[in-house]
């Protein structure tokens, strides 16, 4: 009994040692993951904004500047792309061969107050994105038209107006919302009418709004006034209905 009792503590031993083994070689044998280069940041193009926040006229120029890291050679191309607007090329896509002095420049506008993304890509492989910021483009001048110089004196009697923003360059911005108002043409200067349904300026600078007669007493010119207040000012239009 004691021969047979150390020989199978012995055969124990043996067969834990021989699985110990046997979890070593294959912990051991296992392959390490694929080893991994770390990304290499592309420094060969760098894209700023040299001109930013100017105002939405579809004529004053945002400039976006590519400054590349290299000798380029003769047929080397950028390609800026914007999500809005257009470049000088009247496009939104402009390609140019790459400056010899490292620095190439687009020139962007747009007729809409927003935030455009810009992307230049080099060698069809490195890209970066700026953002240029487009202001709201105010009007100079406003230009008020009524579809009738008189009225009647009576409840039931208006007329249509329509208002023309504009300014010395470029367009007005879309969006935009006249305050109208009336005075009579005498010393009071009070109010004989009121207004109803006006509406944003369109693309091509356009307002309308319609006015109706409140007071049957009155008998003469009425002004039609209104304004918009800009960062430089406030801009008023000016016309005049005469009430028979």
């Amino acid at each position: 009994m004691t021969m047979n009792k150390k020989y199978f503590l012995e055969s124990v031993s043996t067969l834990l040692s021989v699985l110990t083994c046997l979890l070593i070689i294959s912990s051991c044998s296992k392959e390490p993951d694929e080893l991994k280069a770390p990304e290499k940041i592309d420094s060969s193009i760098k894209l700023i904004v040299t001109k930013n926040n100017v105002p939405s006229d579809n004529y004053t120029f945002g400039e976006i500047s590519a400054i590349t890291k290299f000798r380029p050679n003769a047929n080397d191309i950028i390609v800026f792309k914007a999500d809005k607007g257009v470049f000088s090329n009247n496009s939104n896509t402009y390609s140019v061969n790459v400056s010899s002095n490292d620095t190439t420049t687009a020139f962007l506008k747009y007729n809409k107050s927003d935030i455009v993304r810009v992307t230049a890509t080099v060698f069809n492989k490195y890209s970066k994105e700026v953002f240029v910021t487009f202001l709201t483009s105010f009007p100079t001048q406003i230009l008020v038209s009524p579809d009738s110089s008189n009225l009647q004196p009576l409840f039931t009697s208006k007329c249509f107006i329509k208002s023309k923003l504009t300014r010395q360059n470029g367009s007005v911005s879309e969006g935009l919302l006249t305050n109208y108002y009336d005075s009579t043409a005498n010393s009071s200067g009070g109010s004989i009418g009121t207004f109803h349904n006006s509406t944003y300026s369109n693309s091509q600078g356009e307002t309308t709004v319609e006015y109706w007669l409140q007071d049957t007493t009155y008998h003469g010119f009425v002004f039609i006034k209104n304004y918009i207040d800009t960062d430089t000012g406030r801009v008023i239009g000016l016309n005049k209905i005469y009430i028979r």
